[in-house]
């Protein structure tokens, strides 16, 4: 899989690693999942956030965090926006999640297989 070209590469390649964790250009085609939003290391840990079509849980967010324990932090929440403000509901947060789990969790949340 190449990897996207971007102006910051730093940001695409954490990104791109927070991707290839959850299983890469398989994982979008088995989950619909779009819109994807990356963060580099600073000021935060780097981050990959993105949209979800209607799943089980009602979510409609999805955000990866990296953490410096090399785990992630895995958020699933359902943003909508309400007199021009976002506002967050059924919001589930994970912590220390291991890279090996990211999939297994996405698919008990969500209901979504991510590969064949």
């Amino acid at each position: 899989m190449d990897k996207p070209s971007s102006n910051s590469p730093e940001i695409v390649e954490e990104a791109y690693i927070i991707l290839l964790q959850l299983g890469g250009r398989r994982f979008l085609a088995m989950t619909g999942a779009d819109q994807l939003l990356a963060a580099g290391r600073t000021p935060t840990n780097p981050w990959l956030r993105m949209n979800l079509r209607r799943n089980e849980a009602g979510v409609n967010r999805l955000k990866v965090t990296l953490m410096p324990t090399d785990t992630y932090t895995v958020e699933f929440y359902h943003q909508q926006l309400v007199d021009c403000e976002a506002v967050i509901t059924r919001k589930q947060t994970f912590d220390l999640v291991y890279g090996e789990d990211l999939t297994g969790l996405f698919t008990s949340v969500t209901g979504y297989a991510t590969h064949l």
